[in-house]
């Protein structure tokens, strides 16, 4: 790899203090009691390694029940997620973790497990290393384990030394970047097993349960024929042949005549199977044939199947449970994944509950949907405008109608094989133009961002005034850095600066609030109370004069001018509360594309460390959606909305105010909203400092059981967040071991239901 590093001159091994600090007890022979399931220790850092760099921490620990054991390094956020490292056994009563760090601004913090119980804690030492020596060992380590997916993995951490440096290689080898490179059939395997194949007994009694079932709507399912690939479609048929649920007809779309004569078998045979399946003569991508399709279909419920998916025996089952228990439902859509020529599931896509802009963003919701067929007439059927994205044209008009809900079946109903579906780039195209002609001039422009748009969404003449919002103390380095980014760069026409003194004492820093007070466009506003982060900013609020409110950390520096333009264009639109940005580390790795309720306890990033230009799974991290919540470290909301819920609650000094801000304004029929396109960088807390003495570590933990009080079960249900991902601390996006709603949860409903429903 390329890419200079630095010699490290520091001594090879550094033995670290450590004391006790939460849910421990020292034991009379030298071992320790952990008397809860978030034990952990002080650990002090050496100066040597307060700017950063590649470490290998080794421990030595011992314990009958150790679970998870992990360190904490605080880079000037404090503990969080971002800085978490686990470590992993690398011999008897030895563990290691290696981290990849930028300056480190306060001392470690080492959780020897997470769960109660007795263990000993011998040595913990610290090494550094030099980042390009740490990446040749990572690497040397992901080859022997993976040999087949080496080369990609090298040249992918090899571009990103030349362009970022070692560490950044580091970092996203350490991060699980190989995993993303190479496809996990095993680890999904193993999932799938667990949580996703129902036992023959499980079906023989949904079966029963579906036959109990007080009504069982018919759905009609609209199967294109074309093509050469016979054995796709004999799949796709023989899956819905063994279907738990009955109630359904198929209607292939195909002129048979034209059809090569193992597909015409297969259509014939099919038809001889079963009376449900019939053929609507036509071509399969004549628009006219579908629409006869439409008109022939029997069924409430309508879904057109392009690709020839394999579907879950359960599949029908629970879409039409989905649809009778939500009787305002006009669509209804579940999770799919991919299968290969050998029939291994692959390449699971696990979506959010409905997402009004991330569906105008991307037809996210896939080709197995379910319409209500009398919503279809209404929306007109099938046109011709938009082919080949025939299916997504007709889901922007349905959803565009009124009072129409969509559904969504949280369990991978659909395995579609590799290759099946043709002309990805003419489809994302087709639906964009779609996109243009339904919102009309509601947008000024629809770009095309990957497979997905970018809604440009106007400003009106002149633009409502922005009232900025500012906290700080001292540091006048990021102070600067950040309100000089703002006035310079920034081309939205209309704002004031409000910086918030918090009591400053440095004499620079204080020169520099003087000077701003004679700058247009900024007043400085003295606050001369404790820190209180929501009083701060409640206060400032309460004297700004714009119809928008921006807040915005001291540490946040402007990328691009248009940020603010971006923002406010969102928070204007009706029904929209917070709108939050895409911010980077000064490393340019994500910060935050958002935030999941939840996630790493009441809260955490998703994205975070992964490369500025990461797409995200499905595309997400380059398109707008709605995100329950998002930091105020960078946040714009509406005057209006803001008086609505209040403002932030000062209960919560530090942590947590900016998620229960737009928790509550989602409980008062607000939706929040990120966008990549607002693009900024974060330096991270740098002027508060770190969570890491016994106060401030009891005020956090205070926060935290404020908002599980408040907000209970929403913490472990983001709509915005599929629940068989993760929650688990740095495991955003990986899957869920067990999922919080799947398959197994589903079926116990489902049967129970099935039970009181029988006669006694």
């Amino acid at each position: 790899m390329t890419g200079g590093a630095a010699a490290v001159d520091v001594p090879r091994l550094e033995v670290l203090r450590y004391s006790p600090l939460h849910q421990l007890e020292p034991l009379a022979d030298g071992a320790w009691l952990a008397t809860g399931d978030d034990p952990y220790l002080l650990v002090e850092l050496p100066e040597s390694v307060r700017d950063g760099g590649a470490l290998r921490i080794s421990v030595e620990l011992d314990g009958e029940h150790l679970q998870r054991p992990c360190l904490y390094l605080d880079s000037g956020s404090g503990w969080t997620e971002s800085g978490r490292f686990e470590l992993v056994p690398d011999g008897p009563r030895h563990w290691t973790a290696l981290a990849c760090v930028e300056a480190l601004a306060g001392p470690a913090r080492f959780d020897p497990s997470e769960c109660a119980g007795r263990f000993r804690l011998g040595m913990l030492t610290l090494e550094r290393v030099a980042p390009a020596a740490l990446a040749v060992e990572l690497l040397a380590r992901d080859a022997a384990a993976h040999p087949e997916s080496a080369a990609d993995v090298l040249a992918r951490a090899a571009a990103m030394a030349q362009s970022f440096g070692h560490r950044a290689a580091c970092a996203w080898l350490l991060a699980g970047g190989p995993d993303r490179v190479r496809e996990p059939p095993g680890s999904y395997a193993r999932w799938i097993g667990l949580y996703d194949s129902p036992t023959p007994a499980e079906l023989a009694a949904l079966r029963c349960a579906v036959r109990a079932l007080p009504a069982r709507p018919l759905l009609s399912l609209l199967l294109p024929v074309s093509g050469e690939r016979h054995e796709l479609l004999q799949a796709c048929i023989a899956s819905l042949l063994e279907q738990a649920y009955p109630d359904w007809e198929l209607l292939l779309v195909c002129d048979a005549q034209a059809l090569s004569a193992p597909m015409r078998a297969a259509v014939d045979a099919a038809i001889a199977q079963s009376s449900r399946v019939r053929i609507v003569p036509g071509p399969a991508d004549d628009v006219a044939a579908w629409n006869r399709a439409l008109a022939a279909a029997g069924g409430a419920w309508i879904g057109v199947i392009e690709g020839a998916p394999v579907f879950a025996p359960h599949a029908l089952a629970a879409l039409a449970m989905a649809a009778a228990a939500h009787p305002g439902a006009g669509l209804v859509y579940s999770d799919c994944d991919r299968i290969d020529a050998a029939g291994r599931r692959h390449a699971p896509g696990f979506r959010p509950d409905w997402n009004p802009d991330l569906f105008l963003a991307r037809d996210y919701i896939g080709a197995a949907v379910l319409f209500e067929t009398a919503l279809v007439r209404r929306a007109g059927g099938f046109r011709t405008d938009h082919a080949p994205a025939l299916v997504g044209d007709l889901a922007l008009r349905c959803v565009g109608l009124a009072d129409v809900a969509s559904v969504h079946v949280p369990m991978v109903l659909s395995h579609w094989p590799d290759g099946a579906v043709g002309e990805p780039a003419a489809r994302a195209e087709a639906r964009r133009a779609a996109l243009r002609e339904h919102l009309g001039d509601r947008v000024m422009a629809v770009d095309a961002v990957g497979d997905g748009a970018r809604l440009r969404w106007p400003l009106p003449a002149p633009p409502p005034r922005v009232s900025i919002v500012i906290p700080t103390r001292d540091r006048v380095d990021l102070l600067r850095l950040c309100v000089e980014s703002i006035l310079s760069l920034t081309t939205y026409p209309d704002f004031e600066l409000l910086v918030v003194d918090n009591g400053s004492s440095d004499a620079e820093a204080l020169a520099y609030l003087a000077s701003l007070d004679a700058r247009p466009r900024v007043r400085v506003l003295r606050y001369d109370r404790p820190f209180n982060y929501s009083a701060i900013n409640n206060f400032a609020v309460a004297q700004a004069t714009g119809a928008v409110v921006a807040l915005l950390n001291n540490d946040i520096e402007v990328i691009s001018p248009d940020w603010l333009d971006e923002m406010v264009a969102h928070a204007i639109r009706p029904g929209i509360g917070a709108v939050g940005a895409m911010l980077y580390y000064p490393d340019d790795t994500i910060q935050h594309a958002g935030v999941v309720v939840g996630l790493g306890g009441v809260a955490g990033h998703v994205y975070s460390r992964q490369p500025r230009g990461s797409a995200g799974e499905d595309g997400r991290a380059m398109l707008v959606q709605d995100m329950t919540a998002v930091t105020a470290a960078c946040l714009v909301v509406t005057r209006s909305a803001w008086d609505a819920v209040g403002g932030l609650d000062e209960a919560l000094m530090v942590a947590f105010n900016d998620i229960d801000f737009c928790l509550r304004l989602r409980r008062a029929g607000y939706r929040n909203l990120w966008t990549p396109h607002a693009e900024l960088y974060h330096h991270e807390s740098a002027s508060r400092g770190s969570e890491d003495t016994e106060d401030k570590l009891r005020r956090f933990h205070s926060e935290v059981a404020f908002m599980t009080d408040r907000w209970g079960t929403l913490l472990h249900d983001d709509p915005a967040y599929n629940p068989n991902l993760s929650l688990a601390h740095g495991a955003a996006n990986a899957l869920a071991s067990p999922p919080r709603r799947g398959l197994r949860s589903w079926l116990a409903d489902a049967l129970a239901g099935a039970s009181r429903a029988a006669p006694q």
